[in-house]
């Protein structure tokens, strides 16, 4: 026959309970980081589409000779700012500065890690929130025509009122000043055609993408730190263009 005189429902409760909240316990430990992590990751991939989409924006206006873009985006994970301060460039023919400007920024920064996309002079660029290094995820539109011996630089300065931040729903507005869009030309002994890139701070530097695009794609060579020479341009052509961000 059965007995059941050692059986007690408290402590077969209290049994089955403790199972419950090691179960739920050990998903949260262990499941809850993997989903943040995986949402942080498609934030991130969101992000950088809307950065590309800004970019093409950007060039639209800057080649194109469209006055006008308004854009409506969607900002999830982060916080995307836009300001005049940025990491600034050099540009010296002969032992002379022809150019120099900091070109501002938009960019966005994750909540999660605080890594950063940023358009800045009309590339896109990333850096993680942690850690030194950085890469270029979509280029500029920056050129050398080696059977002329022509390197074709186009900067794209962005301009703002004051700096703007967005999260959530919101959009962008751009315009173009046809008064401050100006293309310059000059004559380069070879080898004497000078970038120098100086990034605006360590949080927000970009020097080891803009090393590998100016060294890998332009053929330039690396003097020093963050400063650039062509060895056989004979011809620069600087083009300048001022865009104002409104909007938020």
């Amino acid at each position: 026959m059965r007995n059941d005189e050692g059986v007690s429902e408290a402590i077969g409760f209290i049994l089955i309970f403790s199972i419950v909240v090691i179960g739920i316990a050990i998903v949260v430990m262990y499941g809850f980081p993997l989903l943040v992590a995986g949402q942080g990751s498609a934030d991130m991939r969101n992000m950088e589409q809307t950065m590309i989409v800004l970019q093409n924006d950007l060039k639209s206006i800057s080649y194109k000779m469209v006055p006008y873009k308004e854009t409506a985006l969607q900002v999830q994970g982060g916080m995307l700012f836009v300001t005049g301060d940025s990491g600034s460039f050099e540009v010296l023919v002969n032992g002379t500065s022809v150019y120099e400007s900091s070109v501002g920024q938009i960019r966005y920064v994750s909540d999660l890690d605080r890594t950063r996309i940023t358009i800045e002079n009309g590339a896109v660029l990333t850096r993680p929130g942690r850690g030194a290094g950085s890469a270029m995820i979509a280029e500029p539109r920056w050129y050398y025509d080696d059977h002329e011996d022509i390197l074709i630089l186009s900067f794209i300065e962005i301009e703002t009122e004051r700096e703007r931040a967005l999260s959530g729903v919101g959009r962008i507005e751009m315009k173009s000043d046809p008064e401050k869009k100006n293309t310059t030309e000059y004559a380069a002994a070879p080898g004497s055609l000078e970038i120098r890139y100086s990034p605006l701070s360590p949080e927000h530097d970009y020097s080891v993408a803009w090393e590998n695009y100016l060294t890998g794609r332009l053929g330039m060579v690396r003097e020093s730190d963050n400063v650039y020479t062509h060895p056989s341009a004979l011809k620069l052509v600087v083009q300048e263009t001022v865009i104002s961000i409104t909007g938020f």
